[in-house]
C-alpha cells in the first residue's frame, strides 16, 4: 500500500498472507488475492475447415462456495483492461485473437442442486494459416506441376514419362510424411485432408494417360491418342486448381461459424 495508507495505519500490527494485497481505492482499503500458475482445460473445437477455421474459447468462472442468492460475479475495471490488454497482445502461439466478450449467467454442475452466479468468457480465435498455405499447400502444387508437365514429352518416350511421374507420385507421398506430423489426427477429413487425397489421385493420372497415350500411339491411333494428350494438357492442372477452391469453398459454405475471414 502507498504512503498515505501506511501513514493512517501506523499504530496497527498487520499480518497478510503472501497471496493478498492491500490496496488503498478512494480512501478505502480492500484486498486482492491473486493466484499464479499454469491451468489446463478441455475445448470441443471443429477442424473441418482446417487450416482456414476459426474457433471460440470458453471459459467459465463460477462461485461455487455461495448460491446466486448470497453472491454475484463483477467483472472490475482491472480485469476489463487486462482482457483488452490481452486481446492487443495476440499472444496465442499460432491464432489471432479477433475478439472477446464476457457475459454474467447461471451455473448449475451436474451434481449441483442450486445455481451459482458465473462470469463465461469467451474468445473468439483465428489460425494463422500462412505456415500451411507457404509450406504445405504449394510444395505439393508445385510437384503436381512437375508430374502433369511429362504430357509435354512426346509419346514415344514412354520411359522419361513414366519416370517423372512416378518419381513425383513418390516425392508427394515422402513429403506428406514429413508434415504428417503439422496435421491433426481426426476421425473426419478436413480441408487440408481433402487437397491431399486429390494430389494422390491426380498425381496418378498423368501416369495412367501416358500407357493410354502410348498404346494407341504405337497401334497407330493417333487421332484418338492426339486427343487424350491435349484434354490432358487443357484441363489437367488447371481442373486441379479449381477443385481445390472448390473443396475449401464448399467446407466454408457447410461450416461457416467455424471458417476464417
Amino acid at each position: 500500500y502507498d504512503a498515505d495508507v501506511r501513514e493512517g495505519l501506523k499504530n496497527k500490527e498487520l499480518l497478510v498472507n503472501p497471496v493478498f494485497e492491500l490496496i488503498a481505492d478512494n480512501g478505502l482499503i480492500r484486498t486482492l488475492r491473486t493466484e499464479k500458475g499454469v491451468g489446463f482445460f478441455r475445448q470441443s473445437f471443429d477442424f473441418k475447415n482446417f487450416p482456414f477455421d476459426k474457433q471460440k474459447v470458453t471459459i467459465v468462472l463460477a462461485i461455487r462456495d455461495l448460491p446466486m442468492s448470497q453472491a454475484v460475479v463483477s467483472v472490475t475495471d482491472f480485469s476489463a483492461r487486462s482482457a483488452l490488454d490481452f486481446g492487443r497482445k495476440n499472444n496465442i502461439n499460432g491464432w489471432n485473437i479477433i475478439d472477446h466478450t464476457w457475459k454474467y449467467k447461471p451455473y448449475q454442475g451436474p451434481n449441483d442442486s442450486e445455481y451459482f452466479d458465473s462470469l463465461v468468457f469467451e474468445i473468439d480465435i483465428e489460425r494463422k494459416h500462412d505456415f500451411y498455405i507457404y509450406k504445405v499447400i504449394l510444395p505439393i502444387i508445385l510437384i503436381l506441376m512437375v508430374c502433369w508437365s511429362s504430357l509435354w514429352i512426346t509419346t514415344r518416350e514412354i520411359e522419361s514419362r513414366l519416370t517423372i511421374t512416378i518419381v513425383c507420385l513418390l516425392s508427394l507421398i515422402a513429403y506428406n510424411f514429413v508434415i504428417d506430423k503439422e496435421l491433426p489426427k481426426l476421425e473426419y477429413l478436413t480441408v487440408l485432408d481433402w487437397i491431399i487425397l486429390i494430389s494422390y489421385i491426380y498425381a496418378t493420372i498423368p501416369n495412367f494417360i501416358s500407357i493410354i497415350s502410348h498404346k494407341l500411339f504405337i497401334s497407330n491411333k493417333k487421332v484418338l491418342c492426339n486427343k487424350i494428350e491435349n484434354c490432358g494438357k487443357k484441363y489437367g492442372a488447371t481442373s486441379y486448381i479449381i477443385l481445390v477452391f472448390l473443396i475449401i469453398a464448399i467446407n466454408v459454405n457447410i461450416n461457416p461459424e467455424n471458417a476464417s475471414g
